[in-house]
């Protein structure tokens, strides 16, 4: 009867192997389909309808912000992505015409040069991301443990640091957002919104900033 049971339990483990995993085939990463970043105006082509001189349609309009809203993007506050959602979408349907929309479903087509999806970052995503930019720096300074610990008022210091980003992005953000995004090894689901992050420039200047407002908010012992 033991032998029964031992015999019964080899063969249940055996039949199990294809459902637990053992007996597959390895995961292939070449396979996984990359979803472009939420930021882009990606849809289906049954979704764009209308003439390349057209206005977009408000019911297009509605599923680009659908889209825009249905993940919120690395670094983005849940309160700065529904702004930025709402100025992208309004952005799209006052300055980005049918044939706009079409170009920029190519991924071939979203490169540097290419004159529909350098209008898509210029009315934008470069504006609607200065209207931001201020509130993801503050939460990015507000969570870093690398801010100087001899700073007494982080919440004032954070305030200076990300309202000085924000005009140096106001300056310098669409030629910054451009080069991080030509470069040869951005990541294939990345945006320009994305790339910015990658900038080495850009970077720079948010280290910058945080300096020049570190002395006003620094404790007066650590002075003597």
């Amino acid at each position: 009867m033991k032998h029964q049971s031992l015999f019964l339990l080899v063969a249940f483990i055996v039949m199990s192997l294809p459902i637990s995993g053992w007996a597959q085939e390895k995961f292939d990463l070449t396979s996984v389909k990359i979803d472009p970043s939420r930021l882009l105006p990606i849809l289906s082509e049954a979704d764009i309808i209308g003439a390349p001189d057209d206005a977009i349609t408000l019911e297009t309009i509605k599923k680009i912000d659908d889209r825009c809203l249905s993940k919120v993007p690395e670094r983005f506050p849940p309160a700065a992505h529904r702004t930025y959602c709402a100025c992208a979408t309004a952005s799209t349907q006052g300055s980005i015409t049918v044939g706009n929309l079409r170009e920029i479903q190519k991924d071939s087509s979203r490169v540097l040069g290419n004159r529909a999806f350098e209008k898509y970052v210029t009315n934008v995503m470069q504006p609607c991301m200065a209207n931001v930019i201020e509130d993801i720096e503050y939460m990015f300074c507000i969570m870093s443990r690398e801010n100087d610990w001899r700073i007494r008022l982080p919440m004032p210091y954070c305030k200076c640091t990300s309202r000085n980003i924000k005009k140096h992005f106001e300056t310098y953000g669409l030629e910054q957002m451009m080069i991080a995004w030509g470069r040869p090894k951005k990541l294939p689901d990345a945006s320009p919104v994305d790339a910015l992050w990658d900038n080495s420039e850009f970077l720079r200047s948010r280290e910058i900033e945080k300096d020049k407002c570190v002395g006003a908010y620094m404790h007066p012992s650590y002075f003597k």
